[in-house]
């Protein structure tokens, strides 16, 4: 059976310290500051060509109550505000959902296509965004993850966490009775949890796979800023994230066909944006995490409570497309310097300068 698309891409995650807010102080001042210019005292063309993005250095007045932007490659945090704020979420969550599963498949060796679930009723009845799934058809593991992702779907969530409960449930019997039982989906719940914890989500904790509004089910933007890195890692997410549409047929128990179809509800994709997942609660607000690409450099940006529909598609657009014009540029800029040591000490100060501004 191959399941290569099921690997994650390997990459060498890096710890990420930020600070809570935006600062009015342009990169190149900061540079100035640093005197920066010491690192490499004969590449005044360097200098000078910096210089003349300085009217470009802050990023775009944004209007959500936090953000932050996450480099794809390293997961590092880039730039970023309030992003330390705990928060709910909404239908991110289902980030979360989407990776635990694509880590199940690989654990319990199954092949998303062959494996298929039961709709169970309460699956079905879900309210909020769903798929259109009803009880007792039977759906494959990888139209399940289309239906989780594009329509954003509850009902795609819950028949996820039962279904892989009950598999965890089954595997955790046969080596200890637990003395505390739980139900599929609380077990479901709980193994996102402890993924959380193995990826350093320290401000982030799930109480459901949907993002249905729950005290308890809640995170911050870097948190989640990190957790799209890692979902980005593996390349069915990928495929599933930046797709527009998809279509399939579902099968009942009597053997009756019926065919779905889905659109993504991320309008950033008609932009060259590749993923990642939107979510919107009364209580989150308007959510966004989008990722954008451009040649070997790429950008996560996670949006928190957005204040419009308008502003949680334009303000996203341009964080991304200011953080690959501007702060990744420069920093590829000091990172291609020659000597070894010279590189690391200007990555160093860069990132300090990312994190202060």
């Amino acid at each position: 059976m191959d399941t290569s698309y099921l690997v994650p891409i390997a990459r060498k995650p890096r710890n990420v310290r930020t600070r809570g807010s935006v600062r009015s102080v342009s990169l190149c001042n900061r540079i100035s500051s640093v005197k920066l210019s010491q690192t490499w005292p004969t590449n005044t063309s360097f200098v000078s060509e910096v210089n003349k993005l300085d009217a470009r250095m802050l990023p775009p007045l944004v209007t959500a109550a936090a953000w932050s932007i996450n480099d794809l490659n390293t997961g590092d945090v880039l730039w970023e505000k309030n992003s330390a704020e705990t928060r709910e979420m909404a239908s991110l969550t289902k980030i979360m959902t989407c990776y635990v599963v694509c880590n199940l498949l690989r654990q319990f060796n199954q092949d998303p296509e062959k494996l298929t679930f039961t709709v169970p009723k309460f699956a079905a009845q879900i309210f909020g965004t769903h798929a259109g799934l009803k009880e007792n058809e039977v759906i494959t593991i990888k139209d399940l993850l289309y239906g989780l992702m594009l329509p954003s779907g509850n009902d795609a969530a819950l028949t996820l966490a039962h279904g892989f409960g009950l598999l965890l449930m089954q595997a955790k019997k046969s080596r200890v009775i637990s003395k505390f039982p739980t139900s599929p989906v609380q077990e479901f719940v709980r193994e996102m949890n402890k993924t959380a914890i193995r990826m350093g989500l320290r401000s982030t904790t799930f109480t459901n796979p949907h993002g249905l509004s729950e005290k308890g089910n809640k995170s911050t933007a870097q948190d989640l800023g990190k957790l799209g890195y890692h979902a980005m890692g593996i390349k069915l997410i990928q495929d599933i994230v930046s797709s527009k549409f998809y279509e399939t047929t579902v099968v009942k128990y009597t053997g009756e066909k019926r065919i779905l179809k889905w659109k993504n509800t991320n309008r950033l994709l008609d932009k060259g944006f590749n993923g990642l997942k939107t979510g919107t609660t009364p209580n989150a607000g308007l959510c966004l995490s989008c990722v954008l690409k451009k040649g070997g450099n790429g950008v996560i940006v996670t949006l928190l409570n957005a204040k419009s529909e308008f502003n949680r598609w334009n303000e996203s657009e341009k964080l991304a497309q200011w953080a690959l014009d501007t702060v990744i540029y420069v920093k590829g800029k000091l990172e291609s310097l020659g000597d070894a040591t010279t590189s690391k000490l200007t990555t160093k100060v860069f990132l300090d300068v990312a994190r202060n501004l």
